[in-house]
């Protein structure tokens, strides 16, 4: 399970970026430095989703990781697997969080995500 566990810091070290955004949006001055550029309502709701769809897909991906890892799943796979999940999440969460408008990265990263979940799946139930 050390393969998970690195996945699983990781994510957890995105999602805090992601709320610390959240929160720096919502007007606390102790997290100025995550609220720059012209701030709105906008990019207040943008922020929340996409700290939101980190939190709605990651539990079920490192659940996944961790029963391939039980398993006996490779370490190559494992980290393809984790390592292109993060990747997706990175792109759609920095999308959602820190920009105006990014389609490329938005769907980039949703189709890493399902397609890393769907092969996790998959490999789980063969």
């Amino acid at each position: 399970s050390m393969v998970t566990a690195l996945y699983t810091a990781i994510l957890a070290i995105w999602l805090i970026v992601l709320s610390f955004r959240v929160i720096a949006l919502r007007g606390n001055p102790a997290f100025s430095f995550f609220a720059f550029g012209k701030e709105d309502s906008t990019s207040l709701d943008r922020a929340i989703r996409g700290h939101g769809n980190l939190t709605e897909y990651a539990p079920m991906m490192l659940l996944l990781l961790f029963f391939l890892e039980q398993q006996g799943a490779s370490a190559g796979l494992l980290h393809g697997l984790g390592g292109t999940f993060l990747l997706g999440r990175l792109m759609h969460g920095f999308c959602f969080a820190f920009m105006k408008k990014s389609m490329v990265l938005r769907i980039g990263g949703m189709v890493l995500t399902l397609t890393c979940l769907l092969l996790g799946a998959v490999l789980l139930l063969l």
